[in-house]
């Protein structure tokens, strides 16, 4: 096994890459926010010159449109990985042109000479370098080795070296859910006081889907990872103490093409004691999708060890709640 490490850098050095890396994944997320399905690249290709991940995300989120968040409050996506990025002409040519641009927009000449050793060093060699790679804060990735060599065939990758678990948290990350199609009924302008609240979905459910892949033939890597969220429960907060009972949560049924509710005949359903006056009351409705991911570029493959939190969908409603006016003769 032959590895060496592009260990001598500049601070401004590793912070110009980095922070190009940040930037061009920041962008691709940016651009995909309100996706429902299709394929999206975090940029750049492996050995390209580019700085920025090879992982590409295929999605399936029909109705998509806000970020899943995490159940749990305390999850957060892989933050850094080393996956295979440049042969070694490739890096010695991103190199250069990076000393090109000099030391405030590239590296400095002593960085690029340290480079450029590493680099003859490898020259003729079959293999590739492989390079960390930030999502999160671009500065969570300045201090560390920047490349690693590794020899073509190598069995044993870098420590911390992207696989299908990184895969799927960063599919998490990326995962659209549609918000919670509720319906009220009575409708939400026309409620009025000691008349429960019923429940029904505008539209069924279906389940969503996220899959993120990286394949570089020259490295010998073709990995994949699903995350698939699935819909398990409603829970509805009526926004108020002066309603009994002030939650009622109602577990999702398959029916229809997708998941459905419907509180019709439900031991639990809101009631309005007081009218909400000029104002309304801000009625919330919070989706709990189950969460599973398995190594491959299926959603039906099977469910590896160890789920990810379940995830929240949640959209707020303006109820009016009105007095029922009698006439008394």
């Amino acid at each position: 096994m032959s590895r060496r490490s592009l260990t001598h850098r500049t601070r401004a050095g590793a912070t110009v890459s980095v922070l190009a890396c940040g930037l061009l994944l920041a962008s691709a997320g940016g651009a995909a926010a309100d996706r429902g399905t299709g394929t999206t690249d975090t940029g750049g290709n492996t050995g390209d010159g580019d700085i920025g991940s090879s992982v590409r995300f295929t999605y399936h989120s029909p109705g998509g449109g806000q970020p899943m968040t995490s159940s749990t409050g305390n999850w957060s996506p892989p933050v850094c990985w080393f996956e295979p990025r440049y042969t070694n002409d490739a890096l010695a040519k991103h190199n250069e042109e990076m000393e090109d641009k000099g030391p405030l927009e590239g590296i400095d000449h002593d960085t690029a000479e340290n480079r450029k050793e590493e680099t003859d060093a490898h020259k003729d060699k079959d293999g590739m370098w492989w390079e960390r790679t930030p999502v999160m804060s671009p500065r969570s990735c300045e201090i560390g080795e920047l490349w690693i060599w590794v020899d073509r065939g190598d069995p044993d990758p870098p420590a911390d070296a992207v696989d299908p678990e990184i895969l799927a948290g960063l599919a998490y990350d990326r995962t659209k859910l549609p918000a919670p199609p509720v319906d009220l009924k009575p409708n939400e302008d026309r409620n009025v006081v000691n008349l429960p609240t019923k429940i029904e979905f505008s539209e069924p459910l279906d389940r969503v889907w996220t899959t993120a892949s990286l394949a570089n033939a020259q490295a010998g890597i073709d990995i994949a990872a699903t995350t698939v969220a699935e819909p398990v429960s409603l829970r509805i907060d009526a926004g108020t103490e002066y309603a009994e009972p002030s939650s009622c949560t109602y577990d999702l049924v398959k029916a229809g093409g997708g998941y459905e509710v419907n509180s019709e005949g439900a031991g639990c359903n809101i009631t309005y004691r007081k009218s909400s006056g000029e104002g309304t009351y801000p009625m919330e409705a919070q989706i709990v999708w189950d969460v599973t991911w398995n190594p491959t570029a299926s959603p039906d493959g099977e469910p590896a060890n160890g789920d990810l939190p379940d995830g929240l969908s949640v959209t707020e409603q303006a109820v009016t709640v009105k007095e029922i006016q009698t006439v008394v003769r």
